[in-house]
């Protein structure tokens, strides 16, 4: 029988599993397909161990669901935050990490062989139990910690000393470190891969800041990784490859694309990735949360060419959908304003409104037309207006008619 553990290989299996749980519908025993009951268990074990005081559950016809439960007036820093301290290790792992950082602290400038050596010679030779890890294993370890910025490697003819890094934040006074702890917890809590200013704040001992926020959205640090491949590709100008992971789609597959421009919804949280895909030579967009495995490829010599038409494109849109070339669709609201009692809907049409334009036709009464490549994405938006449009018309007549079948509908609800 295989023994439960709390570690996990790597952040992408944390992420499907906390998706699966706690973010795309709160998955009960029976829904969990990947595995078998007992590795449902294990993962919902692991949930609740790393998000101890958020979550909750409930029993349904389903069975037993686990969710998230917060206030996120009272909120002062992502729960989910925690799912980045769950990476696993081995027994070498720990071993080398402790060791290694005091081997370096008082030989600094070792070689690889000289950290071997002062391993056995100072901490396992007097284990007899204890597997001596081989030279390799610790040259990988060593140049991971390079990687991660830990160390620090010197080359002095073919041979290669290693140092610890100098943290900046250990130099520091602490009238700075306080000083920042503000923008810190602000950084940590606003912007993409904010778990850096979560661990520099962790790692300085300050407390969580003053701050609450009315929207936070808790799940994008799920996605971060992800984020932060793809942005580097942006700057490089670069295609990426990546897999599909999305809900209604059980069989992901596999995409190649040169990423343009990263667009968030400020409102739902939705994040996206805008760009061109060269098998179908056109402009898509791809929500951020259902990409996975992304693999960064070679630097592609269009990127501006490509990156000008969708800026061009983005003049013309609604939402993210970026539509077909030199496809627009025109629509026309004439509104009811009482401007002295009701100044502010007036207000929030031209704030809300982009790249539309308001005229006024009489007292009280004010038209508000737009081009756009897509008026379905308008729709959730038009809604807000239900008992001041006066008329609506526009060319997807598609989109008109449901729009009036779903007032219709609604009136003979309210009738009935």
């Amino acid at each position: 029988m295989a023994a439960f553990t709390e570690l996990i290989k790597n952040f992408d299996k944390i992420r499907d599993y906390a998706r699966d749980f706690l973010v795309y519908g709160y998955k009960c025993r029976n829904d969990y397909t990947h595995k078998s009951s007992r590795s449902y268990d294990n993962e919902r074990r692991r949930i609740e161990s790393y998000l101890a005081g958020y979550i909750q559950w409930e029993t349904s016809a389903r069975g037993k669901n686990l969710f998230i439960s917060t206030d996120t007036g009272d909120l002062s820093q992502n729960p989910l935050f925690s799912v980045w301290e769950t990476k696993s290790f081995t027994a070498n792992d720990c071993l080398l990490h402790f060791c290694l950082f005091d081997i370096l602290n008082n030989h600094p400038g070792s070689t690889a062989q000289t950290a071997a050596d002062l391993l056995y010679d100072h901490y396992l030779s007097c284990f007899a139990y204890c597997e001596m890890p081989d030279t390799m294993t610790i040259r990988n370890k060593l140049n991971e910690y390079v990687t991660a910025g830990l160390f620090q490697k010197h080359k002095n003819g073919k041979t290669l000393h290693y140092f610890i890094s100098d943290s900046q934040l250990d130099k520091a006074l602490p009238e700075i470190i306080n000083k920042l702890a503000v923008p810190i917890h602000f950084f940590e809590n606003i912007t993409p891969a904010g778990v850096l200013g979560y661990f520099i704040r962790r790692d300085t001992g300050q407390n969580p800041g003053i701050f609450s926020f009315r929207h936070l959205f808790a799940s994008h640090t799920l996605d971060d990784e992800v984020l932060l491949k793809i942005l580097s590709a942006i700057q490089e100008q670069r295609s990426i490859q990546f897999e599909t992971c999305s809900n209604r789609s059980k069989n992901p597959f596999r995409q190649t694309i040169l990423p343009l421009k990263i667009a968030i919804n400020v409102k739902h949280g939705r994040r996206y990735v805008l760009a061109y895909n060269n098998r179908t030579h056109n402009f898509f967009s791809y929500r951020l949360d259902y990409l996975k495995k992304v693999k960064v490829l070679e630097q592609s010599s269009v990127f501006t060419k490509h990156l000008s038409e969708l800026e061009t494109r983005l003049l013309r849109t609604w939402g993210v959908y970026l539509g077909r070339k030199n496809h627009i669709e025109q629509l026309e609201m004439v509104l009811a304003i009482a401007e002295e009692s009701e100044a502010y809907v007036l207000t929030r049409l031209k704030r809300e409104g982009k790249h539309g334009t308001v005229e006024k036709l009489a007292d009280n009464r004010f038209v508000y037309r737009i081009e756009v490549s897509d008026t379905q994405e308008m729709v959730p938006w038009l809604r807000t207006f239900i008992g001041r449009i006066i008329s609506l018309t526009g060319s997807n007549q598609r989109i008109m008619k449901q729009f009036h079948e779903d007032i219709e509908c609604m009136t003979h609800m309210y009738e009935d």
